[in-house]
Formats: structure tokens, C-alpha cells, sequence
């Protein structure tokens, strides 16, 4: 939802913080360079952005959330490096990814990080309300990666149907916040509004429903995120791989919020 200030806005949600991580990296002789987000928030901080470097395993504008994560990992060196209060840089964060339409909820979720999260109140952290679940090891993701998409016209392409079947399951996760509730109710959610067959094809998604240790699906832009048997992943990848014209890409739940080390 926009409010009348970037902090005022926000959005409630559900998802799982997967791995790979995002990582920057200060005074390291690494190759990637701090954008968007996190070059803002550093260099308005007084961090030099020469020293920082960024390391990042998951591609921009597919639905990682890379831009709210790398401004978690900002907002998280630069309390560090200037001795500023994290959760004032957290806000900060989230004020310029709303600015930037780059993402509504993004740093809310990570700031908390692991296995299942639940967005329960729109707002930056401190504000907003989030809660996350660990998630058994007995389980994998999966990516079927379909094409880049930005965040605003995601937004702009999400009609009234979305809002209200989305409401229903956040409102029962509310209530019960479980692996199997979410598996559950994000595939009746996507099955109804028919959004992974919009993304792949009718025939392609027909395909994936037939993938060795499928336990649950759902999407986010154009990416169709499955929920696989760990003991059948490498079945899994093979099976798609050999059947589907997208990239596949292995993830697993994050089993733990941002850290600085």
C-alpha cells in the first residue's frame, strides 16, 4: 500500500528467504560493485564505496529481492563501519527502495531473514510486523526462471482478484503459520488465479506438475518457485531440465536473518 510518506507505505506478504545469500564485502578484492539501494544508503552515510564490494550469487529483477537485500547488507555494514543505530538504517532503507519502486516489503522480510516469512503489518522495520519460520531440512526449492520483470510493473499488472484471494490466505496463515498451511494455500491461491500456467504455458506447467518430490508451488513475477523433497532434488532438476526451455536454479531456506561477520 503507498502511504503519504515512504515510510507510511509498505505491503503484507508471504514467502521463503532462500539461499544463496547476497553479500558485501568491505576492503576485499572482489569484483562486484554496490548499486541502487545499497550504493545509496552507504554513500549518503559517508561510506566509502570504493572499499565496498558486492557479492551476489542470484540475478536482479526476477523476484530474489536482490535490491532488499543488498539494502539490508548496507544498512548492516554501515551501522558497523559508523556506529549508527541499525534499526534507523533499516527504515532508511526501506524509504529509499519505496522511493525507488524497487520494492514495498522487501526489507521488512529479510531484516528478519529465515525459512518462512509472514509480513503481518506494512512498514519498515520497527514499524511493520514480521514473523518467520524455520522450515525442515528434508526440503529444497527449486526456480524455474521464465524472464526479468521490474518490480512497478508487477504492481501495475496484479489486479482486484490478487488482492482479495491473497487477503483470504494471508488472514489464515495469520492464524496458523505452518509449512504445510502455506503449501496448501498458495496453491489453491495460484491455482485459481491461474498464475503459473500464465507464466510457463498450460502445457509446460502441466510438466512441472509431474516433477519427482513435488510438494507445493507458488510465483512471484515471473518466476514459478517449487517446494521439492531434498532426497529428490537432483531427480527433480534432471527431470525439468530436460523437459522445460528455462533456466532451473537450486535454492534451499535460509537458515538464518542477515549477520555481519
Amino acid at each position: 500500500m503507498w502511504g503519504s510518506t515512504p515510510r507510511d507505505s509498505g505491503s503484507v506478504g508471504v514467502g521463503i528467504a532462500v539461499e544463496p545469500r547476497l553479500e558485501l564485502c568491505y576492503d576485499l578484492k572482489l569484483s562486484g560493485e554496490p548499486a541502487g539501494t545499497a550504493a545509496k544508503l552507504l554513500e549518503s552515510n559517508g561510506v566509502d564505496l570504493s572499499k565496498v564490494k558486492s557479492s551476489n550469487p542470484l540475478p536482479w529483477s526476477f523476484g530474489y529481492a536482490t535490491s532488499g537485500a543488498s539494502a539490508v547488507a548496507a544498512a548492516h555494514l554501515a551501522s558497523y563501519l559508523k556506529g549508527k543505530s541499525l534499526g534507523s538504517l533499516l527504515v532508511q532503507a526501506h524509504e529509499i527502495e519505496v522511493q525507488d519502486r524497487t520494492g514495498l516489503g522487501d526489507v521488512l522480510a529479510i531484516s528478519c531473514g529465515l525459512g518462512l516469512v509472514l509480513r503481518r503489518r506494512a512498514g519498515p522495520p520497527g514499524i511493520g510486523q514480521v514473523d518467520c519460520l524455520y522450515l525442515p531440512r528434508s526440503i529444497s526449492l527449486l526456480s524455474i526462471e521464465a524472464g526479468g520483470m521490474s518490480t512497478e510493473s508487477l504492481l501495475s499488472s496484479l489486479g482486484d482478484d490478487f488482492y482479495v484471494e491473497s487477503s483470504n490466505v494471508l488472514r489464515k496463515l495469520d492464524e496458523e503459520l505452518s509449512l504445510e498451511a502455506f503449501i496448501e494455500s498458495v496453491r489453491a491461491l495460484n491455482d485459481k488465479l491461474g498464475l503459473p500456467s500464465s507464466i510457463l504455458g498450460a502445457q509446460n506447467f502441466e510438466y512441472v506438475t509431474k516433477v519427482p518430490g513435488l510438494l507445493g508451488y507458488y510465483t512471484k513475477k515471473r518466476l514459478v518457485i517449487l517446494i521439492i523433497e531434498r532426497d529428490l532434488v537432483g531427480d527433480a532438476v534432471d527431470y525439468l531440465r530436460k523437459g522445460l526451455p528455462y533456466d532451473i536454479r537450486e535454492l534451499s531456506p535460509s537458515e538464518a536473518g542477515p549477520y555481519l561477520r
